[in-house]
């Protein structure tokens, strides 16, 4: 439980245009209207409407935009979000997508 206690903890240091210059290389279009919370607002306080990321999800995890269904299942037959998950553990997930694939 103390890694959820954190969470309140940390910040994001991304400006605007960091934000957006990320999303153009990994293709996320601007017309989702990313923005980069406030150095006072943590990512357990995401706004309503909206999910919340870390950029290292999509570096580590290989994660990419549009998400798969089956990513997608496992967040909500969990009640999850991205934000809850370390990119670690996405990429496990992912993993595991990849080799159900294969296996068929």
């Amino acid at each position: 439980m103390g890694a959820r206690k954190d969470l309140a903890k940390s910040f994001s240091r991304l400006t605007q245009e960091e934000v957006e210059i990320f999303c153009m290389e990994w293709g996320i279009g601007l017309r989702f209207k990313p923005v980069t919370p406030g150095c006072d607002v943590s990512i357990d306080q995401c706004p309503p409407g909206s999910i919340a990321l870390y950029c290292r999800h999509f570096e580590f995890s290989n994660l990419r935009h549009p998400s798969s269904n089956f990513v997608l299942n496992i967040l909500e037959y969990y009640r999850g979000s991205f934000g809850q998950i370390h990119p670690l553990g996405l990429a496990r997930i992912l993993h595991f997508e990849v080799l159900c694939r294969a296996s068929g």
